[in-house]
């Protein structure tokens, strides 16, 4: 089989799964889904809506058949990030891609959102990202940052890097702890990156679970080995990282490493004994809510459906897919990675192939191989035709097939506009679609205050949509109530400004 297939299948694969997986996410049972998409089991694409911002300050995102969340922008950014020798940019994903993230992030977990913020700070550098948050009313340390955000962006490092696990790893661990300073997010990273690079070399004919599982356990310490920190560049991040810890972080990441070789066994035995996918999954931690985004728990379970179902391929993405109340889009994205690495893109059923931005993984795929092949060329510069940036959207003066800029993705054009109301007086959210040149798509949303003279409009824009209201109109209860609390939330002068807009949209609708 050709590189070329296995590297696209790869790459497709990951960014399949992480799309199917984050519709089912969230979801609490098979009732749910069935109630959401029409099936209580999950193996093609549909449009879908998620709530995104909080109560007050929220939105409705509307999400296209297809799309992808932040494991796959991420990926992307990662990819970009890497020279034609394979080596991390890692001070420019840290500062230039992980900020302009921020700005289109889909579907992010607390720690890497904190993370991509931190960054931004003058004092802070790749390796030298020290922070802490709050969540709800407990502190998280980056030190205690355990899950997978890191795995789930670092395939395209192993691809670059193909017969190269040294580097691998060690370009793998440099990325890693931009973001999540647990054992846990490194060690799961670097087993991801080691096993993508040992199953390229299985044709789909000569693999064997059994094989496959006993090499990623063999002489795992020696493996794993991390005695690069003694180099300048990790030698003072071990050192801070060591100031604030009860335990050293070498003797964490080898206690780390015994936890995910006790993982690895595991995993073997369940595939020979046959167990149900819920027992497994159960027993490599992804259903417990301490460890179920753990980036070791969570790249195991994708190596064990890669392993189980390896001559039913796509039957392993479906199944983590529809394993509800687990972190199915990275899990069903870490199955894809291996699967579309020892099957190829061939694979790939009709249905899957609206994936967003198919032929931009294509072009990545094509880059990584090149530079696994040493052969890429340096990096053009992205365009920028002293064009409107959207790095800081400040005002509502965008329209739609207006020209933009982003650092990170150089020129784009906005092709759909959306402005949404919150339950916070005098705000709303721009929603600006913009298509970039180089092949992607994303979605910024800002928060606004309404401005006098377009709060007019505003509220048109929006009643045209929702409201059949008002007198008569055939009001069910919930959108009554909502209605109430929002006049409720008006002062005296913008309520008879409202009042006159309904009577307008009342004659239009009567019409």
């Amino acid at each position: 089989m050709k590189a070329e297939t296995k590297y696209k299948g790869s790459l497709k694969l990951a960014a399949i799964g992480d799309a199917l997986g984050w519709m089912t996410e969230f979801e609490k049972s098979q009732d749910s889904l069935k109630k959401k998409f029409g099936t209580d089991y999950i193996n093609s694409f549909h449009d879908w809506k998620k709530n995104v911002g909080g109560r007050f300050h929220g939105y409705i995102d509307n999400l296209n058949s297809g799309s992808y969340s932040d494991d796959t922008q991420l990926l992307l950014s990662v990819a970009r990030s890497i020279n034609k020798d394979g080596f991390v940019d890692q001070q420019y994903f840290a500062k230039k891609e992980l900020p302009n993230w921020l700005l289109y992030s889909r579907g992010a977990g607390r720690t890497i959102k904190n993370a991509a913020q931190k960054i931004e700070r003058k004092s802070a550098r790749w390796n030298n990202n020290f922070f802490s948050f709050k969540a709800g009313k407990t502190t998280i340390d980056y030190r205690e940052s355990g899950a997978n955000g890191a795995a789930m962006r670092i395939l395209p490092i192993a691809l670059a890097n193909f017969g190269e696990p040294d580097k691998i790893k060690e370009e793998i661990f440099g990325n890693s702890i931009i973001t999540h300073g647990h054992p846990r997010a490194i060690l799961g990273a670097m087993l991801y990156g080691y096993s993508v690079d040992t199953i390229l070399r299985f044709s789909p004919e000569n693999f064997n679970y059994k094989n496959f599982l006993t090499e990623l356990g063999k002489d795992i310490h020696q493996k794993f080995s991390i005695d690069f920190l003694n180099s300048s560049k990790f030698k003072n991040w071990e050192n801070e990282w060591n100031k604030n810890s009860k335990e050293p972080f070498r003797i964490l990441f080898k206690s780390i490493i015994d936890e995910t070789q006790e993982y690895l066994r595991t995993t073997y035995k369940l595939i020979t004994s046959n167990s149900s996918d819920f027992d497994a999954l159960t027993k490599l931690g992804c259903y417990k809510k301490e460890t179920k985004g753990s980036g070791t728990s969570t790249v195991i379970a994708g190596i064990y459906l890669t392993c189980k179902y390896s001559n039913e391929p796509l039957r392993g993405i479906e199944q983590a897919v529809n394993s509800i109340g687990t972190d199915t889009d990275s899990i069903a994205a870490f199955a894809g990675g291996l699967i579309g690495a020892l099957h190829g893109q061939s694979i790939i059923p009709s249905k899957w192939k609206n994936v967003q931005d198919l032929d931009y993984i294509d072009a990545i795929s094509i880059r990584l191989l090149e530079i696994s092949e040493s052969r890429a060329e340096f990096k053009q510069h992205l365009k920028n035709e002293n064009l409107k940036s959207i790095s800081n959207i400040e005002k509502d003066n965008y329209e739609v097939e207006d020209k933009v800029y982003l650092e990170t993705l150089g020129n784009g054009t906005i092709k759909a506009i959306d402005r949404q109301k919150t339950l916070t007086r005098g705000k709303y959210n721009l929603i600006l679609d913009v298509q970039f040149e180089i092949g992607q798509f994303c979605r910024f949303a800002k928060l606004l205050g309404i401005e006098k003279e377009n709060r007019t409009e505003l509220f048109t824009e929006n009643l045209e949509n929702e409201v059949d209201l008002w007198n008569g109109l055939n009001l069910d209860y919930k959108s009554k109530e909502r209605f109430e609390k929002f006049m409720n939330s008006l002062n005296e002068s913008d309520k008879k400004e409202f009042k006159e807009i309904i009577k307008l949209i009342e004659n239009r609708v009567k019409r």
